[in-house]
């Protein structure tokens, strides 16, 4: 255990190879800790369970976990999820791991907050640029939310689509369809990057296969995302997979911490030649992660703070039943958490547009990038916490 910055020393001293597990600010302010000690060269990478690979963090490279070389000293630097890095360091047998006690921690990020503190300036301008450029209108939609149902099978705590409270809703193929016929024709059968068939758990839909279809037929150029639970992917027939291969459809599986065998479903999906990758946030050693999207009953948030917060702001474009919304949360809270718990989220017409009176694309664009009224029920921050199935109780929002 590193109780001060003489148990670091001694362990950077006595070893030539160190690793740092886990990406965050614990991490960042322990690597200004080792450089200050002037051996900085012996970090060969921080390591991550797969969210921020490929990338740099104060010039030393982040690498997934695959990666750690087992003769090498790890230092877990991380504030949350240290069970979850303790599990993957044991199954790759890594001997040597050295815990930060939680003073030394707190040491840790005071020198990252005097450092941060000279460059408060820059990365405030930044911050507002990125809020900034969230009222700009894109030339493009790049991202596209069709719900095809409501329910689904797995229940996750805090589900922002409410799908884990919602009733059994399925919309059928001959109401989407003039749903997506309308939205190609808006688009020109082009400028949306991205579009996700999503519910729910859409492979509960009977329909599903007419449905990829039917999006392809009218987005040929975009990327066509299933985003599945993977609870019934294993038990899908040939003719999915072969509708997933001629169709150019990706499936998009979430990893949860539950006993389902993704290694399976990736082989599968490789063999059949379907494209397959994890949600993002997830992947071969990283598991789901929840959020709370907490409502404010009241409405009393400032809808323009809470647009500027938000990380879905002009993003995550939802169309459900003729509506086009700027998020799945204002669609589906309103519809179903009203419902379930009694209470009475006010929606008006400036919330959502009607796709059939829609004149062009342009007025997509700009209603995504402008705050609506219904925003003043969600904080637009995201509180993060393990996952768990959903208890059905109101807490898991407000």
């Amino acid at each position: 255990m590193i109780k001060n910055m003489a148990d670091f020393q001694k362990v950077v001293r006595e070893n030539e190879k160190i690793y740092f597990v886990y990406v965050d600010d614990v991490c960042e302010g322990t690597i200004d800790l080792l450089v200050q000690s002037g051996e900085g060269y012996k970090l060969k990478a921080c390591v991550t369970s797969g969210t921020f690979m490929d990338c740099e963090i104060r010039g030393y490279e982040v690498k997934s976990i695959e990666h750690l070389e087992q003769d090498a000293c790890v230092l877990l630097t991380c504030n949350t999820r240290q069970d979850e890095m303790v599990a993957q360091l044991e199954k790759k047998e890594i001997k040597k791991v050295e815990f930060l006690e939680e003073n030394f921690k707190f040491f840790a990020l005071k020198r990252l907050k005097n450092r941060r503190r000279g460059e408060d300036t820059e990365f405030l301008i930044n911050k507002m640029r990125d809020q900034m450029l969230k009222f700009v209108p894109k030339p493009y939609m790049e991202y596209l939310v069709f719900n095809i149902l409501d329910h689904c099978n797995l229940r996750c705590k805090g589900c922002d689509h409410f799908a884990c409270v919602a009733d059994e809703y399925i919309i059928p193929h001959e109401r989407l369809h003039k749903d997506i016929v309308r939205m190609s024709e808006i688009l020109h059968g082009d400028n949306v990057m991205k579009i996700a068939v999503m519910g729910g758990e859409p492979l509960l839909h009977p329909e599903l296969l007419e449905i990829l279809k039917d999006v392809r037929k009218h987005f040929p150029y975009a990327i066509i995302r299933l985003t599945t639970n993977g609870l019934l992917l294993l038990q899908q027939n040939e003719e999915f997979w072969k509708t997933c291969r001629e169709y150019d459809i990706t499936i998009v599986n979430t990893k949860y911490p539950i006993q389902l065998d993704y290694a399976k479903m990736k082989e599968v999906a490789k063999e059949q030649g379907v494209k397959f990758q994890y949600f993002e946030g997830t992947g071969d050693d990283t598991v789901k992660t929840s959020s709370k999207k907490t409502i404010t009953l009241d409405g009393t948030n400032d809808p323009v703070k809470s647009f500027a917060q938000c990380y879905i702001s002009n993003y995550g474009n939802f169309v459900m039943e003729g509506k086009f919304y700027g998020c799945p949360f204002s669609c589906q809270s309103y519809r179903i958490f009203n419902q379930k718990f009694g209470k009475n989220l006010r929606m008006t017409e400036k919330d959502y547009l009607d796709i059939y009176q829609v004149k062009d694309m342009q007025e997509l664009f700009e209603f995504s990038a402008k705050p609506r009224p219904y925003c003043r029920y969600c904080s637009g921050i995201d509180r993060w916490h393990e996952w768990e199935r959903s208890k059905k109780d109101i807490s898991e929002w407000v």
